[in-house]
């Protein structure tokens, strides 16, 4: 199982990055970002039969609109790691705008959905 090993790269970076924020704290931060980016790539890699689904269920479905869902959930996940990263090394003003940049990358990658929800009410108004 996939998650005892997850479980175990997570327990021996959380210990590695303790003792380094301990006598290095500069070190600490970069061990943290580096494990965190390490983790995600695996998470990443362990998704890539639900990404194929998706896309194979895309090909059913306005493919357009089903990618958009799927930029906006990568988006948004790769922020909300970001943003925990900043926070557990001391920056939480940095993480608030990292959470206010995958909030606006979500909107700017949504703008053709809102275009054809436009499109769709203005004819239907007319």
């Amino acid at each position: 199982m996939e998650i005892f090993g997850i479980a175990a790269f997570v327990l021996v970076a959380a210990m590695l990055t303790a003792l380094l924020r301990q006598y290095l704290p500069a070190y600490g931060a970069v061990c943290l970002t580096l494990c965190a980016v390490l983790l995600l790539g695996r998470i990443l890699q362990l998704a890539q039969p639900l990404v194929e689904w998706f896309s194979a269920v895309a090909g059913y479905l306005d493919g357009d609109s089903f990618l958009v869902v799927l930029k906006a959930a990568g988006i948004a996940l790769v922020a909300q790691n970001m943003q925990d990263v900043c926070k557990d090394a001391g920056l939480s003003t940095l993480a608030g705008k990292v959470e206010l940049a995958g909030r606006c990358l979500i909107l700017v990658c949504a703008l053709p959905l809102f275009e054809n929800i436009m499109g769709a009410l203005i004819a239907f108004l007319q």
